[in-house]
């Protein structure tokens, strides 16, 4: 019956999901829906499981959320994110504007813009790489996703909340698995690349081209920065963290405080610069809100009476130790709907079954990182939903590309590239 109630939940989540609801409405209401299956206390499940999970998510990540919405407001508004996307296309031409798109987001992602605000920033350089080029937008949110939700967010090295919670749970570093993390990565990279052009290339001989004209907005004339100088900010994050082993926390303060410095007379006034920030700051909000919401359903989860049950079954899996971190991470946040989510409840459930598999914490690290980037991009996850608001799209525009790179190639490069490559070098 709870595999029923979980089911029918999910689906539920799902359809309204694709009738574009809120998650702050739909997530509550599906909670509801799953404890009056279950025959649980509406209450407590509502405000002890949901809200405790939630809440819990906020605590652990509103600094690295906040950050990353000021940092990425910063890159924005003073041209710095045009300028290395510019330089991504002078680099690669007109011809590879797909890649262009997935690996300026790349950039941007690596270097400390948090994945849930990377689209506002990228989705109105996109269209205009994609008008210059005659594509179809419909292919931007493929492009956007691969290049955020996948290589970039769980490869050795990234900033980003799905490589930081393992180093909090099991004490690794960030660039764990170093070599089979990033071979896996740009298996990735390239898989999902070769899909976008493919699909660009069928577009085009059914003569489908760019038909976002009206969304294109005249530049006001403003040279951008330069290159080297509009990198430098991201850069200096990723030594920080990597190298010199600074709390992401700070490092992402430092790459704030060294744009400022930098893009200061790019910014008008004073007046200008702390709107700028105060708009940085409030856009975090509703990201985090968003994901927070979505997350706590899993909390409710967790107050499920089968629920000891469903670990103990998933515990019971017999695999090598290797795949179990694997299988484990990638259920539970197909079931949060959010990696950086399902990682947290994963973490919290299996640590010390993690820590007892045998192996190497730092084969955990990365397995189980990669792992939680896959199934957890469905219908309903916050980032999709959040993706599709802003490139003005339906899931049945652009969800297909969405799937096909950040949950069927991720899953092949885990299962079938990652995972025997730990078994081998470690």
């Amino acid at each position: 019956m709870v595999f029923v109630a979980l089911l029918i939940s999910i689906a539920v989540f799902v359809f309204l999901s694709y009738k574009r609801i809120s998650p702050l409405i739909i997530a509550p209401i599906v909670t509801l829906l799953l404890a009056g299956i279950m025959g649980m206390n509406l209450t407590d499940t509502l405000l002890k499981g949901y809200m405790g999970l939630a809440a819990d998510y906020v605590k652990l990540f509103f600094f690295i959320f906040l950050t990353g919405a000021v940092f990425a407001a910063i890159m924005h508004k003073t041209g710095a994110a045009a300028s290395i996307a510019e330089g991504m296309i002078k680099v690669l031409g007109k011809k590879n504007v797909v890649l262009g798109v997935v690996l300026s987001t790349a950039v941007l992602t690596y270097g400390g813009v948090s994945l849930f605000i990377i689209f506002f920033i990228m989705y109105p350089m996109a269209l205009v790489m994609h008008k210059e080029a005659n594509i179809t937008k419909k292919l931007i949110p493929g492009e956007i996703a691969l290049g955020a939700f996948t290589f970039t967010m769980t490869t050795p090295g990234s900033p980003q909340v799905q490589n930081l919670v393992p180093m909090q749970f099991l004490g690794t570093p960030a660039t764990a698995a170093f070599i089979p993390g990033w071979i896996a990565g740009l298996a990735m990279l390239v898989l999902g690349w070769l899909y976008l052009e493919y699909r660009k290339r069928a577009s085009q001989k059914k003569g489908i081209g760019f038909e976002a004209h009206d969304e294109i907005v005249a530049s006001d004339g403003k040279n951008l920065p330069g290159f080297i100088i509009s990198i430098l900010p991201p850069v200096l994050i990723i030594v920080l963290l990597n190298v010199f082993k600074i709390n992401i926390i700070w490092s992402m303060a430092a790459g704030i405080l060294i744009a400022i410095i930098l893009m200061w007379k790019r910014v008008p006034s004073i007046d200008a610069w702390t709107k700028l920030l105060n708009d940085g700051a409030l856009s975090a909000a509703p990201v985090l809100l968003n994901t927070a919401a979505i997350v706590g359903y899993a909390g409710a989860v967790r107050l499920l009476p089968q629920f000891p049950e469903i670990i103990a079954m998933i515990k019971g899996i017999s695999v090598s130790p290797y795949y179990f971190p694997a299988i484990s991470t990638g259920l539970v946040s197909g079931i949060a709907a959010s990696s950086s989510g399902g990682l947290s409840v994963a973490y919290g459930a299996f640590t010390e079954t993690f820590k007892g598999l045998g192996i190497p914490l730092e084969a955990v690290h990365r397995i189980s990182s990669m792992a939680a980037g896959t199934i957890d991009s469905l219908p309903h996850c916050p980032a999709v939903i959040n993706l599709l608001v802003v490139t003005k799209l339906t899931h049945n525009d652009a969800y297909l590309d969405i799937a096909v790179t950040t949950i069927i190639i991720p899953l092949i490069a885990v299962f079938a590239i990652l995972v025997p490559l730990c078994m081998v070098m470690f």
